[in-house]
């Protein structure tokens, strides 16, 4: 089974158990093979939640471990998870979704001398997202984004920063 397969097949599993399946990824830490499963729904993620699923996403994958070669030969590990408050965004779908939201990007290479950019989603298509930083709107290439999250505040923060601005630009005057 390719690693495509396998992957669409554990998405499948876990849309059928009524979740959103955030992100799945593979990767190596400290010499063995993670499975990263990134879930969410509605009312939010709990412990039973993840179990829920670990449970049958682990069956699964003991059923055809050997025929996954990524999972190296079955040393290999399982995470599932909430995305948490400041959520990854990891496609054009997800950023769509989270419209007027406030987002942190990171770049791979610099745009207008800079690799991070903080604003709120305005729009995305398949190519571009549309950030307004600061008043001013910023396209940028999908191709060039690193990695995404949503930013969470507190609302004290939000009025201590709009205070802190409002105070700066009288001072700027």
């Amino acid at each position: 089974m390719s690693e495509l397969n396998f992957l669409q097949e554990i998405e499948l599993i876990i849309t059928g158990l009524g979740y959103e399946c955030v992100h799945l990824g593979i990767k190596t830490e400290f010499g063995r093979v993670k499975l990263q499963v990134l879930i969410d729904t509605l009312g939010g993620i709990n412990a039973g939640d993840c179990e829920l699923v670990s449970g049958h996403v682990n069956k699964f994958l003991d059923d055809n471990a050997d025929s996954i070669p990524a999972l190296d030969k079955g040393r290999y590990y399982l995470e599932v998870s909430s995305p948490g408050i400041e959520r990854p965004l990891y496609k054009p779908a997800d950023y769509q979704r989270f419209q007027e939201r406030e987002a942190r990007i990171r770049l791979n290479n610099l745009l207008e001398g800079r690799k991070t950019f903080t604003g709120i989603i305005k729009s995305a298509d398949s190519e571009n997202l549309t950030l307004s930083v600061d008043g001013e709107e910023k396209i940028i290439p999908f191709e060039l984004i690193k990695g995404g999250n949503l930013v969470f505040r507190f609302k004290d923060e939000e009025n201590n920063n709009s205070q802190h601005n409002k105070k700066h630009r009288r001072i700027r005057k």
